[in-house]
């Protein structure tokens, strides 16, 4: 089976050691290198490169948020979940900016990380529960509720039911299989969801769903 490289990047040693012997349990993942902060990260990258990317947001020196701008700008190929131990709407809003593919909370369960870890690694987004929760409380507006409702209308049956799945976390091979189309036809139908929604990549047509209330929670 091939193993998912996976680097972990937390300013608290007891956390990543504990995250380490977590992810032990998954035969589907490799841990390849850690970091305390966001230098010593950027440092790491130059003698390996991970598919997925375990990332703190407050830490010395460098944060979470401009480690994962610099990472993605020189290698746009890793996939970064962001992991923080409050679901704080500014941090989200940032993250979601700098370009993460999962946003999920440290408390979460072996189940939740298990999870994330497959969903983006596969092409997918994932964002736990709670941060789904704030998203859409705090960046809902009425103003775009209306927006949303008019926008949701000008949506095709099979929009819809595939701007259901992309909010799950599937991939297009997986929609593809699931409704039984060509992962062709999905991208199209997604590239016609980013077009409706003036939205440029998968993680923010998510969030635009989520912040207009496109889709049941």
């Amino acid at each position: 089976m091939k193993k998912t490289t996976t680097i972990i990047v937390d300013d608290h040693k007891i956390f990543r050691d504990g995250l380490i012997m977590l992810l032990s349990n998954f035969d589907f993942v490799s841990v390849v290198g850690q970091a305390s902060n966001g230098e010593e990260f950027l440092e790491l990258l130059e003698s390996v490169t991970p598919e997925i990317v375990l990332m703190d947001i407050n830490m010395p020196k460098m944060n979470g948020i401009e480690a994962t701008k610099h990472a993605l700008n020189k290698y746009p190929e890793i996939k970064i979940i962001a992991l923080t131990s409050f679901a704080d709407d500014e941090y989200i809003e940032q993250m979601i900016s700098a370009g993460v593919e999962g946003y999920m909370l440290k408390r979460s369960d072996i189940e939740d990380f298990e999870k994330a870890i497959k969903k983006v690694a596969a092409g997918g987004s994932y964002f736990s529960s709670e941060i789904i929760k704030v998203i859409s409380r705090n960046l809902y507006k009425a103003k775009e509720r209306k927006s949303g409702e008019k926008m949701l209308s000008n949506f095709t049956s099979r929009e819809k039911e595939i701007l259901s799945l992309i909010c799950k976390g599937l991939n297009n091979e997986q929609i593809a299989e699931l409704i039984h189309l060509s992962p062709k036809t999905v991208e199209k139908h997604k590239s016609n969801l980013f077009q409706k929604t003036e939205t440029f990549n998968t993680v923010n047509l998510v969030i635009y769903a989520f912040k207009n209330q496109l889709i049941d929670l």
